[in-house]
This record gives C-alpha cells, structure tokens and sequence, in this order.
C-alpha cells in the first residue's frame, strides 16, 4: 500500500468515524488483507469491530480501496502496539514508554519515563530520577509503552 492510498482510506473514513466515537489508529495491508486498527474510550469489544466493518466496507467498495484485497479486518491495535502520534502518547498518560529517536546532532537517542504531557509537538516525560525530558514527535523513530507485570 502506497502512502498516497493509506491517506486516501484515512481521509475517507476518520470524520464517519470520529462520529461514532471511534479512532482509526492506523491502516495496514499485510498480503489480501486490509487491516483497521481502532480505538475507543472505555475499550473496545468484538461486536465494536464488527459494527465498524459493517460500517466501512461499504464506503471502501463504492472508492474501489478494497479492490486489491480479499478481506478486511477492523481490530484492536493491542496494548504493546507502538505509539506513532500524539493522540497515541496521550492515551498513555501516566504509563511508562521508551523512545528511540533520532538526537539533534543525528545519532541515536533512546530515553524512558512516565508520560506527562504531549503538547506543542513534543512528548514530555518524567524519570525516575526527576528530572523531564522533551522529545519532538518529528524526531520518534519508535516509540512503546513498557509493559510491568
């Protein structure tokens, strides 16, 4: 899937969406299969993600984005699922992440901490020495929450 494509299926179904309380998280092909990924306050169930199926699948066959694939699947993006945008980072206020991202100088930077605000572009963290850090969402080459058992 081309990114022109995967704009076009985000540009199409996020206001239809958005006002059923859902968020379209991400847009995957994986082979035949076009895969949504959703988010809704409170958490998600089965019957969720078939409604939302139900819902699209029409709209996707009238702009012909099905036509390369053989099914389509609407799910959860799971709790280890990396964290892209900001509105993924403020999901997950107060839970621990690491970031790899790219220093100003270029080289690698990873940092960890507890999500304290998302704001401006910029991911803030607490550490556990105290001290915050701020990380540009431009410079996240990948991002995770840190699971604790």
């Amino acid at each position: 899937m081309t990114e022109t494509e995967k704009s076009s299926i985000v540009e199409t179904l996020v206001p239809l969406l958005d006002s059923e309380g859902i968020e379209l998280v991400d847009v995957e092909a994986q082979g035949k299969t076009l895969r949504l990924l959703i988010h809704k306050l409170g958490g998600l169930s089965v019957a969720d993600c078939q409604a939302v199926n139900l819902l699209v699948r029409p709209i996707l066959e009238v702009y012909q984005h099905l036509v390369p694939y053989a099914q389509l699947e609407v799910a959860s993006p799971g709790i280890d699922r990396p964290l892209r945008t900001a509105a993924d980072f403020r999901r997950n206020q107060g839970r621990r992440v690491r970031i790899d991202a790219v220093a100003a100088n270029g080289q690698p930077d990873e940092v960890q901490g507890t999500v304290a605000e998302v704001s401006d572009g910029h991911v803030v963290l607490t550490q556990a020495v105290g001290g915050r850090v701020h990380v540009a969402l431009s410079r996240i080459r990948e991002a995770q929450v840190q699971l604790e058992w």
